[in-house]
């Protein structure tokens, strides 16, 4: 537990914390991250320590009682429990976490209303700064929301990589509308080269490298559980989908295995079903995915109905041209916009193999 000498106070959640209060936090905001918050497990762990929340004491009289959650003994109770509600209230809660020795990723920075105009947002703000050791840190990254960009830049968020739009669509009306012959021939696999993730002829190592390539974040082991998360459980109607080169010649020279060309993954929200990432080497294949996305998530929802609004949220970056001109066609509108910002350098990538980024969360 760290201490600021305000009498606010900070915590390091627990896996289940993170997954309970991250997730509720968000929701309460209509930020529709995922349902149950289940994908906070892969956050946590790759940083154990990367969601921190801040309290202060409801009773002014109370304000120097602060006990120590990592104590040895109590840490079984501090994860079933955490913090007392009648002690002490949640004032704001963020991530940050690392990526390697020179990313990190700031997000879920939600203060309560009940507290906010008083520093404590900013304080918890910097001590997730502090977590990613920000000063030897080369790159952190976050998305921010257009009311608050001044305040990241007064943080030292001064770059900008390219503007996020939520492009929001219909999946039934892309499926037996707007893109109904190409769904028929994927839903009859005639679609060479279109496989889930989970198909023993994708090789998942070459994953993290069209990352890196795409959008410049070095994560390879987040890359990997996130896509274990999609592709793995198909009761919780999440999936993950890659296109393959067919030409003999392009593939692996380590593994053998066919290149990956493009790949894709969507999980259900609270509101919708989020696509992310959604990359790939030109519009069309994008397309490819897109659909392949839709129409195994209706095949999903027939065997484990959800109750999940059948409407994809792709957030897509507005410098891809392709990726532009993909939604636009599809009529699909920008319901979300959000900056992709940067303090210290802008990772290289090339923009252009990004149809729809990983996560606003974890970037």
């Amino acid at each position: 537990m760290l201490s600021s000498p305000t009498g606010q106070v900070f915590h390091h959640c627990t896996q289940d914390q993170a997954i309970d209060t991250f997730y509720t936090w968000s929701n309460s905001e209509q930020w529709n991250p995922s349902r149950k918050g289940y994908e906070h497990e892969v956050h946590h762990n790759i940083d154990p320590k990367g969601f921190i929340y801040s309290t202060v004491e409801s009773s002014p009289s109370d304000n120097n009682q602060v006990e120590e959650q990592g104590q040895k003994g109590k840490e079984k109770e501090t994860k079933k429990q955490g913090p007392d509600p009648a002690k002490n209230e949640i004032v704001c809660i963020v991530s940050a976490i690392r990526y390697g020795e020179d990313q990190g990723w700031i997000g879920h920075y939600i203060a309560s209303s009940k507290f906010r105009g008083r520093g404590y947002g900013l304080a918890t703000f910097n001590k997730a700064l502090d977590h990613l050791n920000h000063e030897t840190r080369a790159s952190i990254g976050l998305d921010g929301v257009m009311a608050q960009l001044e305040n990241y830049r007064k943080s030292g968020f001064t770059q900008s990589a390219w503007l996020n739009e939520r492009r929001n669509g219909s999946v039934t009306e892309l499926v037996e509308k707007k893109e109904r012959e190409l769904a028929e021939r994927i839903s009859h696999n005639k679609v060479e080269g279109l496989v889930l993730l989970s198909d023993p002829n994708v090789d998942l190592e070459q994953l993290p490298g069209i990352e890196v390539k795409y959008c410049g974040m070095k994560r390879p082991q987040f890359v990997k559980k996130w896509v274990q998360f999609h592709a793995n459980h198909p009761e919780e109607n999440r999936v993950g989908v890659a296109f393959l080169s067919s030409d003999p010649t392009s593939t692996d020279p380590v593994t053998g295995k066919p290149l990956v060309l493009g790949y894709a993954c969507v999980r259900p929200a609270t509101s919708s079903y989020r696509v992310g990432p959604l990359y790939a080497s030109s519009g069309e294949i994008a397309k490819i995915l897109l659909v392949k996305l839709a129409v195994e998530v209706l095949q999903a929802e027939k065997q484990h109905p959800l109750g999940i609004p059948m409407v994809f949220d792709v957030d897509m970056p507005d410098k891809n041209p392709a990726a532009v001109e993909l939604f636009n066609g599809l009529g699909w509108k920008n319901t979300f916009p959000c900056m992709r910002m940067w303090k210290g350098k802008v990772p290289e990538h090339d923009v252009n193999g990004v149809f729809g980024v990983t996560s606003l969360e974890v970037g």
